[in-house]
This record gives structure tokens, sequence and C-alpha cells, in this order.
């Protein structure tokens, strides 16, 4: 294992950080909380039989940070922040794991693992029972050259990692192991920014060749989401959740069916809104703002109102008594 005396918590740029926290090491060892990489809190997991230990380092450049740890009996956890900016925004995280033997830099045997992508303010939540191999990357999206809708279709979705990516992997512990003693000057950490983009960039590039949406399967789930909320929208119980049920897929399945395009929420609220329109300019329709709310499957008169003014650019009150003077007329 490798010399963890040197333990920082992040790294100045150009440098090494190692981080060894563990059962045998007196100076971590108290149950305490311990900041990893991402901003993981790292702490024993309870009741678990596996040595408790996480050991590893980071390198950071001017922007980019990656890490390799191996770590063991563990609990990572990180809260979720809040959002300062659009998704993805302010970076990527990328977040590897790997069930296999030995050092992340002396591994033993083959191993599988998993792949998510995360925005910098997603809570993060991991437990590591047994001997694992753990890879960080924190990338800013611009230097990664995706396209920000496609990098938040992968959100927090699991990929199994291919050899190919593994390799790419094992490839960059390679730089932990050699230390940042040649990472003196301005250049050479901005090439460093370069290689650990252009490695997220090549991570994410052939996990999404292996998730190719059936674009006849998407149009279909988009066909029929809209019915369901022609016919279902006044129920006040309808929401994506419950039309994912109902097309039998999950809720991130819905919402990727629906990626750059008006969501199922707005959609949902839109069918509403026209009815609503419908039922205060018909003269038959019932009279109070509260009753067509209800009718219609807003659950608060208040919400409506304001929901309807930002639609229409009137009150439901207003809307009304324009359109069934006209009417009258």
């Amino acid at each position: 294992m490798v010399d963890g005396r040197r333990r920082l918590d992040l790294p100045s740029r150009g440098a090494i950080a190692w981080l060894d926290v563990s059962a045998e090491n007196p100076d971590t060892w108290s149950g305490r909380l311990r900041t990893g990489p991402l901003g993981l809190q790292i702490a024993p997991l309870r009741h678990a039989r596996a040595p408790y230990f996480f050991k590893g380092a980071r390198l950071r450049g001017t922007r980019c940070i990656w890490s390799a740890s191996t770590l063991s009996g563990a609990d990572l956890y990180r809260a979720s922040r809040p959002a300062v900016a659009p998704p993805f925004d302010n970076g990527v995280h990328i977040l590897a794991r790997m069930d296999a033997g030995g050092s992340v830099f002396d591994p033993v045997g083959t191993s599988t693992g998993t792949m998510r992508v995360f925005d910098p303010a997603d809570e993060i939540a991991e437990q590591f029972l047994a001997n694992t191999h753990l890879f960080t990357l924190n990338i800013p999206l611009a230097a990664i050259g995706l396209d920000p809708s496609l990098v938040a279709g992968m959100r927090e979705h699991p990929y199994e990692l291919t050899p190919f990516q593994s390799q790419l992997l094992r490839s960059a512990v390679g730089l932990l192991l050699a230390g940042g003693d040649e990472l003196v000057s301005a250049s050479s950490l901005v090439g460093v920014d370069r290689y650990l983009a252009a490695l997220a960039a090549l991570l994410l590039r052939t996990a999404v060749a292996r998730e190719a949406p059936d674009l006849a399967a998407v149009e279909q789930v988009r066909q029929r989401t809209d019915a369901i909320i022609y016919e279902q929208a006044t129920d006040a119980n309808l929401t994506p959740a419950t039309i994912a049920a109902q097309l039998n897929i999950s809720l991130r399945q819905l919402y990727r069916a629906f990626n750059g395009l008006e969501s199922p929420a707005a959609r949902i609220r839109r069918r509403r809104l026209e009815r609503a329109a419908e039922i205060l300019a018909s003269r038959g329709g019932p009279g109070h703002v509260e009753r067509v709310a209800a009718e219609c499957g807003f659950s608060s008169a208040e919400y409506f109102s304001r929901a309807f003014r930002r639609e229409f650019g009137l009150s439901p009150r207003a809307y009304r008594s324009t359109h069934r003077d006209v009417t009258s007329r």
C-alpha cells in the first residue's frame, strides 16, 4: 500500500494528496467523519464485517481533480447542495467503482464495476462492504466538449464499465504513483486539465454509445404520455410518476423521452389550465374559481390563479368575465 503519512484533504494545484483513513491509523480512527473526493463524507459502515479503511490519492490541476482509492467497510455520503446554477453548469462529477482485490495501485485479478454521473449539487450515497477500487473525476463541463443535455440525460444512471473503460481508469492511476514534482509550470497544469478532461469525455462518450435511444420507442412513449394527460389531467392524483407506472417504465425513462422538450409535469399543468379556460369561457361552467381549480386537478386555488395568470395574462375571474361578455354579445 502507498505510504499514507502525507495526508491532505485537498491537494494544492499540481500536487498529489494522500488520504489514509483506517482503524489501524490512530490519527484518523475516532469514528469521526472525514472528507474524501467530491466532498464525500467518509464514515465506518455500521455492523460491517469487513475491515474499515479508505486509502488513496488525489491529483489536482487548475480546474480538474482526479482520485483513485481502495476502501472497505465504509459509508460515503454527500448531502444535496443548493443549486446556484442550472444542472451541470458548474461541472460534472464522475464516480466509478470496481469490485477488485488488492490495492488500486496494485490490483489483483479481474474486476467488474459501474460508473455514475452526478451534478455537483446532487446527493451521493455509496456503501462499500468489501474491498473496492474507487475512481472519481471533477471536471468543468465546458472542458469535456459534450452537449449539457446529453450529460444531463446520464444523470445518476448506472453504466456497467467495459474492459476498455476499466483500462482507461487503470492507466490514469499511474499519474498518482509518478507524483506531481514535475507539475511546476502553468502549462503543465493546463496539460493535466486537458488529460483529465479527455479521460472524462472518453468515459462518457463510450457510455452514451451503448445507450443510444430507440427513436421509435421514444416517440411511442411521448404519444402515449400525451394521450394519458389529455384524458386524465383533471385527476388531481395524476403525476409524472403515475404516468410512468401506467406505461410500465421508470420515471427517469419517461423524462428522458422528453429530453429537450416540454416536461411531462409542464404538460400536465398546461392541459389543466387549458381545461380551466374552457370551463371559464362556458356559460354553464361552475362559478367559483375554487370549484374550477378543483375540477381541473389543482389542489390549491391560489396556485391555480397564479399559474393561470402566467399562462393567459389574465386572472381566472377576468378571463371568465371577458369571454362570457364576448359570448353574450
